[in-house]
């Protein structure tokens, strides 16, 4: 069902009907405030067993991780992507 039949579904209502869809959608979450932070919802992942959470207390580093770039040579990634577009 698309939003504009749903929205003429509702038209049709009686007004106690309109207002009990209203209470409805009053009710439900917002969809723009998240619902908990970032490090709540990596708490949530880790305790449902879906991922592993480093310990950043335990290991500083962790945060800024260091790393070299490799040297590549030859033909650029982005104009190899470039050419095979056109």
């Amino acid at each position: 069902m698309s939003v504009a039949e749903v929205l003429e579904a509702v038209r049709a209502l009686s007004l106690e009907e309109r207002a009990q869809v209203k209470a409805l959608l009053d009710s439900l979450p917002s969809l723009s405030a998240p619902q908990m932070t970032e490090d709540e919802f990596e708490q949530y992942l880790a305790a449902k067993g879906i991922a592993s959470i480093p310990d950043r207390a335990a290991d500083p580093g962790l945060e800024e991780e260091q790393y070299e770039p490799i040297t590549v040579t030859g033909t650029p990634l982005s104009q190899i992507v470039i050419e095979e577009r056109r």
